[in-house]
């Protein structure tokens, strides 16, 4: 995303004053010894194209395998919280060593790479059958598709790919579409997940972002805090780490939220909510390097190069 002048040097100074530097050691005093990392992956936990190797340089690094292996080691549960489904989740998961994840925002809780799942619907309900299936037949996919012509469409094809909720992507509003939400589905709310980095020759619009069609009631933070509660972690006990608007109100529930750089860029109205929490720091680093900067410092001690 490109900036003038004047509003990079204002997200630079933002970036120095809510940094590891001037905000961990009062956001570390809050911390315990840390049993749970949950982390968002597209945008934070990932490189370039999804790659957990690459830097946003492009180039080959261990930093993050580094941080995610001796995290582990030392029995810290690392848990993806994404808007990806729960069939994406599994593989990601058992590739990286990792055995607990929450998809779809919130609305799957996942044990042991599927042995056990709990189903959140929210406004739906938890004994809703077939969640993806009761949202489509609202016909609110359609009035969005069809209200925001060329610029929202299905986020193919990984769209193609989902249990419980809708993926789009485009630009839209989004106060302006859960108003039209409430008047016309009101169990529904579009959440923005974030910047895409991609475009789309089907759509009119300066940038692309990430939305899903979400039961009210479903969120990220709430799906980790009903985790914290069934496994008895305590609040000082936890960490988050994400990019977007749909990561930040996990600073709510954890003792330190570590929000990566480039989500700063590509969401500089966050500056105004981040303000209202004193447990949220912005890392040095951008994507996965960011993601390793905040393991290090609240699980291993130390940043490592």
């Amino acid at each position: 995303m490109a900036f003038d002048a004047e509003r990079a040097r204002e997200l630079e100074e933002a970036c120095r004053e809510l940094g590891p530097e001037a905000r961990w050691e009062s956001v570390r005093g809050g911390l315990e010894e840390v049993r749970v990392v949950y982390t968002d992956l597209d945008g934070t936990m990932m490189g370039p194209m999804g790659n957990f190797l690459l830097n946003i340089r492009r180039e080959y690094t261990l930093r993050p395998v580094r941080a995610l292996v001796e995290a582990l080691e030392r029995g810290v549960d690392v848990v993806p919280v994404s808007g990806r489904s729960g069939r994406q989740l599994r593989e990601t998961a058992r590739v990286l060593g990792m055995r607990n994840y929450i998809a779809e925002l919130g609305v799957e809780i996942v044990y042991d790479l599927g042995e056990k799942v709990i189903i959140n619907g929210g406004a739906f309900g938890d004994a809703c059958s077939d969640l993806y299936a009761a949202i489509k037949e609202t016909g609110a996919p359609d009035l969005l598709l069809s209200r925001y012509a060329r610029r929202i469409e299905y986020h193919t094809p990984w769209s193609d790919f989902r249990d419980c909720t809708p993926l789009f992507r485009g630009l839209v509003d989004v106060e302006e579409v859960n108003r039209l939400l409430d008047e016309e589905y009101p169990g529904l709310v579009l959440v923005d997940n974030g910047v895409l980095p991609r475009t789309s020759p089907t759509l009119e619009v300066k940038e692309l972002r990430a939305y899903h069609l979400m039961p009210k009631g479903v969120t990220k933070e709430g799906a980790a805090a009903e985790d914290m509660r069934l496994r008895g972690f305590k609040r000082s006990q936890a960490i988050a780490v994400g990019d977007s608007s749909a990561d930040l109100p996990f600073a709510r529930e954890v003792g330190a939220f570590f929000l990566v750089r480039n989500g700063l860029y590509g969401n500089p109205h966050l500056l105004e909510e981040i303000s209202r929490y004193d447990n949220v720091i912005v890392t040095e680093g951008f994507l996965n390097e960011g993601w390793a900067e905040a393991v290090e410092l609240a699980v291993l001690g130390e940043l490592r190069p």
